[in-house]
C-alpha cells in the first residue's frame, strides 16, 4: 500500500504541475485588483513600463500648479514653405504661400505647439483629480479650416468632448483623422458645412488630421480623459493647474518634428527624458516652474 499511494501521488504531480503537494490544496493567489485596474489602462493606451502602471500609494495633500516654457537653444529653424499647387486664389491668397508648421518658433524664441500631459493613469475623483479636471466635460471644441490650414495646429480635447469640423472655404476639405485607438474618420467637408467626430477612448499620443484634396494640409490631435493637458502657446508658454499634489507623477512631453522630446536642458540643466517621460512631485499650492530648452540643431536631424 505505501508503494501505490507514492505512485498515485507521483501520479497526481504530473497531471498537476502546480499543486504543491499530494493531498494538500495550493495557497489562494493574492491579486491587487487596483494595480490589475491601472496596469489594463494604461496597455490599453499603449503605455509604458509597468513601473509607472503600478496603483498610486501615495495620497495627494491638495493642488498645485505645473507651468513653464518650451525654448530653442540656437539658431532658430528655418519654416518652410508649402507646396501649394491647386486652388491658389484660395489656398494662397494675395500669392502669399503659408509656411509649413512642423516647428514654429516665436520672436522670443519660444516653440509653439509642444504638448505636455499627465500620462499616468490616476482616480477620476478627489483627492486625485480636481472637480475641474475630472472626465466628463461635454462642450463643444471646434477645429476650423481656412485658407486651406487647420487653424488650431496642435488641439487637445477630452474624450467626452464633441469635435466640430468645420470648413469655413469657399472650397471643400476632406478631414481625414487617423488615431490609434479610436475610430478613424475620413470624409468630406463641403464649403460652409461642419461635420462631428467623438472619440471614446484616450490617445496615447497625438494623432495626425489631413487633407487628401490639400496634402499639405496638416493638424494633430490629443485626446485624453481628464484636463492634465497643455499645449503651448506662441510664446512657449504652457500651464496645467490644479494638479495632485506631494505625490509622484510622470508627464510626457511630444513635438510634431521630434516626437516625444527625450533630450533637454531644464532650469539650466541637462536631461534625458526616456521615449519623452519626466516624472514630477508638486507642492501643495506651489506653482512649479519648468524652464525647457531643446537644442536646435536636433530639429535639422
Amino acid at each position: 500500500m505505501r508503494y501505490l499511494t507514492i505512485a498515485r501521488c507521483s501520479l497526481l504531480l504530473i497531471g498537476l504541475p502546480f499543486v504543491a503537494g499530494c493531498g494538500t490544496a495550493p495557497p489562494p493567489v493574492q491579486v491587487d485588483m487596483r494595480q490589475a485596474v491601472a496596469l489594463r489602462a494604461d496597455l490599453e493606451a499603449g503605455g509604458g513600463s509597468a513601473a509607472s502602471e503600478a496603483a498610486p500609494t501615495e495620497t495627494p495633500q491638495g493642488w498645485a500648479t505645473l507651468r513653464g516654457r518650451f525654448k530653442i537653444a540656437g539658431a532658430t529653424p528655418e519654416r518652410k514653405p508649402m507646396s501649394v499647387d491647386k486652388e491658389r486664389e484660395v489656398c494662397a491668397p494675395g500669392g502669399m504661400t503659408p509656411l509649413s508648421e512642423e516647428i514654429v518658433v516665436g520672436p522670443d524664441g519660444g516653440i509653439k505647439d509642444v504638448v505636455i500631459f499627465l500620462s499616468q493613469s490616476i482616480p477620476a475623483d478627489e483627492p486625485w483629480t480636481h472637480s475641474g479636471s475630472k472626465p466628463g466635460k461635454n462642450d463643444e471644441v471646434l477645429f476650423d479650416q481656412k485658407a486651406c490650414q487647420f487653424l488650431t495646429h496642435v488641439l487637445a480635447v477630452q474624450t467626452s468632448q464633441p469635435l466640430k469640423i468645420k470648413n469655413s472655404d469657399p472650397i471643400g476639405h476632406n478631414t481625414s483623422l487617423k488615431p490609434k485607438k479610436n475610430r478613424q474618420d475620413d470624409q468630406t467637408v463641403a464649403s460652409g458645412s461642419s461635420t462631428t467626430y467623438l472619440a471614446k477612448v484616450e490617445e496615447p499620443e497625438p494623432f495626425r488630421v489631413s487633407c487628401a484634396i490639400h496634402p499639405w494640409m496638416t493638424a494633430y490631435i490629443i485626446i485624453r480623459d481628464n484636463s492634465y493637458i497643455a499645449v503651448s502657446k506662441p510664446d512657449g508658454s504652457f500651464e496645467i493647474p490644479n494638479l495632485p499634489s506631494d505625490v509622484n507623477l510622470e508627464f510626457r512631453v511630444w513635438q510634431e518634428k521630434l516626437g516625444f522630446v527625450q533630450t533637454v536642458s531644464v532650469n539650466g540643466q541637462p536631461q534625458k527624458w526616456a521615449k519623452g517621460k519626466v516624472k514630477l512631485k508638486l507642492e501643495t499650492d506651489k506653482p512649479l516652474d519648468l524652464d525647457v530648452a531643446i537644442d536646435s540643431s536636433l530639429f535639422s536631424k
